[in-house]
């Protein structure tokens, strides 16, 4: 089996119709015991993990001998509730009701979206990631738990200073969802059997359109505009910027 929800950064056109590089940045699920394999044959000296430490303690990465991990912990200063929850939900309907109709599910991950943005322990998090990619002497690859949240806004973040659109960068934010389907079945096939429809899921299990413009908005709110959210949100100066443009377009490094 292979790395879950593995994604290539390269050929998603710019707003200048180039082509982004491929094979020099991947995105991914976390990575199981057998990934090194994997990770050596697609050339990655460095991973980039957003997880928890909880989550690193209990599912550690196996990468290549001589790869580095990088930690950059979004939730590092964040309490998340919503997986204590959705657990209770699976065991209690009546609660699952409540969580999952009443629009408690999906504000509890629009709040986490907006954080990812203001709060900063998620903000060093994001700039770490984009150092990291500046800086890299080899393919990276960066993942969360599913892949989707963490993951996705940090690929929005890295594919937006390579000049890639909004309508593009969201295209690329939403296509995981096939691949999210796959990797969550045993917990969809739990729910149905205690009665939950699929699409109350969906607010925790997908990504929604309405989760990325959370966090654009929180740009527009908080900083006014996507450079200066990464002049002033993620401490990003012009150097770094170009390194990653540099890496993530070809010919421009």
């Amino acid at each position: 089996m292979g790395i879950p929800n593995l994604r290539d950064l390269g050929g998603i056109a710019n707003s200048s119709g180039e082509a982004t590089t491929t094979g020099a940045v991947f995105r991914s699920a976390q990575l199981g015991s057998a990934s090194a394999e994997e990770l050596q044959s697609i050339g990655v000296s460095t991973v980039i993990d957003l997880r928890t430490d909880v989550e690193r303690n209990s599912r550690p990465s196996a990468v290549p001998p001589g790869a580095r991990i990088v930690v950059a912990d979004v939730f590092v200063n964040q309490q998340r509730s919503t997986a204590a929850q959705f657990a209770q939900a699976l065991q209690d309907p009546v609660f699952a009701a409540e969580f999952f109709t009443s629009g408690s599910a999906e504000r509890e991950v629009q709040s986490a979206y907006r954080l990812f943005v203001t709060e900063e322990g998620s903000q060093k998090a994001f700039r770490t990631i984009v150092e990291t990619v500046a800086n890299a002497d080899g393919p990276v690859l960066f993942h969360c738990t599913a892949g989707k949240d963490r993951t996705g806004w940090a690929a929005t973040v890295l594919l937006a200073i390579a000049g890639v659109p909004q309508q593009t960068l969201l295209d690329h934010y939403l296509s995981v969802i096939p691949a999210t389907d796959e990797l969550f079945q045993p917990i969809y096939q739990a729910a149905a059997e205690r009665g939950l429809p699929r699409e109350w899921l969906h607010p925790v299990l997908r990504v929604q359109p309405s989760f990325f413009q959370t966090a654009i908005d929180a740009i527009v709110q908080e900083f006014g505009g996507f450079q200066e959210y990464l002049r002033h949100g993620l401490d990003i100066d012009a150097d770094t910027a170009n390194a990653v443009r540099g890496v993530l377009l070809a010919g421009q490094k």
